[in-house]
């Protein structure tokens, strides 16, 4: 990754995301307000897995830009937390978690292209107090 650009991302997780056997590179985007989750999309690696290159830069990676994977409402105050996993619902797709700001966690269903929308379950043990989670 470069050491500019950063400050205002977080890194959700990476993992197939787009169903091409390649890890993509999900990430949240404090920057754009109308595009808070966003999915890089990874290339072949020469011996398997993902370049990294192409993770790094949005120019770099499949398609040559950053995809929207959610619009508003993930920003860093209205979700202080959020951790990629792998598929935790049996669709095949790697899920999220998300933690709202009082402290409910969410586990919320991935999509190939974007966030399906409804979490599928909700824990309300007061995950804020919590420094990481996963």
């Amino acid at each position: 990754m470069s050491a500019t650009g950063w400050t205002a991302k977080d890194i959700v997780g990476v993992r197939d995301i787009s169903g091409d056997e390649v890890p993509d590179l999900l990430f949240r985007d404090n920057a754009d307000l109308n595009r808070t989750l966003a999915l890089r999309k990874g290339k072949p690696g020469p011996s398997g897995g993902a370049d990294l290159n192409s993770l790094a830069t949005a120019s770099a990676s499949e398609g040559a830009q950053d995809n929207t994977y959610a619009t508003t409402g993930w920003g860093r105050a209205a979700i202080p937390m959020v951790l990629g996993t792998p598929d935790a619902n049996g669709d095949g797709v790697p899920d999220f978690w998300a933690v709202n700001p009082i402290g409910h966690q969410y586990l919320m269903r991935g999509g190939t292209t974007q966030w399906l929308g409804d979490a599928s379950g909700r824990d309300e043990d007061d995950w804020h107090t919590f420094l990481t989670i996963g």
